[in-house]
């Protein structure tokens, strides 16, 4: 699960935020995505497109918060961070280059990534990453236009469980399989 690594810039944005103000936050966030980034080019030699969108998308919101500091868009960071995070793995699915594609690599033996069953079992888990994201995203946007109420958070949690369960589940169901034929 070393991938939860790419989530340590919306951790600090979220605590941030609460703790400081949200453009403080953009700007804590946007530091944290861009060590990040820098720590995954050291460490691997490529960034994956979710740290890669995670930083552009802080960068924004930075830059933002010094341009339109008194902007009401802020109230929807939470919606708009997830259709960020969706659009980019969309993105990698239409372009062939499935985000997980990237991570899997870096904990997969190298005899592995040219075989149709690891990229096929990639774009499965990134489309249910990509469907998740956006319909969290969506149901975040509604709730904060219409409440106050923080359900958003529950929302949240639940639109990033159900992918991390799913992955988990399938990558242990796909070598059980792969075991069980060999």
């Amino acid at each position: 699960m070393s991938y939860l690594r790419s989530f340590r810039p919306w951790i600090a944005y979220a605590i941030a935020s609460a703790l400081i103000d949200w453009r403080a936050a953009a700007a804590i966030a946007f530091v944290v995505a861009a060590r990040e980034v820098h720590r995954q080019t050291a460490a691997h030699g490529d960034v994956d497109d979710l740290t890669m969108t995670t930083r552009w998308f802080f960068l924004f919101l930075t830059a933002l918060s010094i341009v339109r500091p008194d902007t009401e868009l802020h109230h929807y960071t939470p919606a708009l961070s997830l259709l960020a995070l969706g659009a980019a793995a969309t993105w990698s699915l239409i372009d062939g280059d499935p985000f997980t594609l990237t991570i899997a690599k870096r904990t997969s033996p190298v005899e592995l990534w040219d075989l149709p069953l690891f990229r096929q079992a990639n774009s499965t888990i990134t489309a249910v990453w990509a469907a998740s994201l956006l319909g969290t995203a969506a149901a975040c946007a509604t709730i904060l236009a219409l409440t106050s109420s923080p359900a958003w958070i529950g929302a949240e949690v639940l639109g990033f469980a159900v992918p991390v369960v799913f992955t988990a589940r399938y990558r242990q169901h796909l070598r059980d399989r792969v075991i069980q034929s060999a």
